[in-house]
């Protein structure tokens, strides 16, 4: 019998985050960006997400996920780049976990985070295969991620592959496919939109086939937080799956 989704009954971490620890947070992630925007070179995307309301949502979508973290054990941050998962990690449970990151972007243009994090990163040569052991991992983070690779479920049987029995996988950012903002981009402006969006049930269906269990499937990011009943045009999703043998 599949178990209900929702908060677990107990937590790995026991832990939630505090309105001062958000600003905290948020205020060191914006510091890393700009020092490494001074290190050079010119980087859009670390400029975009230098804005204190992606900074601030990034921590917010982190407290989403915490209580389902393990109480220690190895991390994987897949497709990290600039890696600001492994850095909140990093400041809230300092010698909790041994962090590993991967990515195809080579590591010296962001090692201001990677070195912060302790990152032990790793740069992908294949669309599908990571470069690790079988149940290596206690949890894996994929922070906007699987909405970019080129095979999805394929990707999901490397991430069970890699992830110990009953491990943690946790995906954010993934689009919603009702999403307004995706709308104004795919309609209107006709351009930085994504080519794949998900629903809550059919992510939780894809989560399923490739051998995990959903224990968290939520809208994330409230763009419109005045109007919480339309919560289902939000940009994302966030879901926290265990792996599994059988269902």
């Amino acid at each position: 019998m599949e178990a209900a989704i929702g908060r677990p009954e107990t937590t790995g971490t026991g832990k939630q985050i505090k309105s001062t620890d958000s600003s905290r947070l948020s205020a060191l992630l914006q510091s890393l960006i700009r020092q490494s925007l001074n290190d050079g070179p010119q980087n859009d995307y670390l400029t975009n997400h230098s804005r204190f309301n992606n900074t601030a949502d990034h921590v917010g979508v982190f407290g989403q996920y915490i209580p389902f973290l393990p109480t220690s054990g190895r991390l994987l941050d897949w497709g990290c780049y600039h890696a600001p998962d492994s850095c909140l990690l990093k400041t809230a449970f300092p010698n909790r976990f041994q962090i590993s990151g991967c990515d195809f972007a080579e590591s010296r243009h962001l090692a201001r985070f990677h070195e912060y994090a302790g990152l032990e990163y790793r740069q992908l040569t294949d669309i599908v295969a990571t470069p690790y052991d079988s149940g290596e991992f206690d949890a894996v983070i994929g922070s906007g991620v699987l909405e970019h690779v080129a095979m999805d479920y394929e990707s999901l049987k490397e991430l069970h592959r890699i992830l110990k029995p009953g491990g943690v996988l946790i995906i954010t950012y993934l689009p919603n496919w009702l999403s307004w903002r995706e709308w104004v981009h795919r309609v209107i402006r006709k351009r930085d939109f994504h080519q794949r969006r998900y629903g809550l049930a059919e992510a939780q269906t894809l989560l399923k086939r490739a051998g995990f269990l959903p224990q968290l499937a939520e809208h994330a990011n409230y763009a419109l937080p005045a109007l919480c009943p339309l919560k289902f045009l939000c940009s994302t999703l966030t879901l926290v799956a265990r792996k599994v043998h059988a269902m």
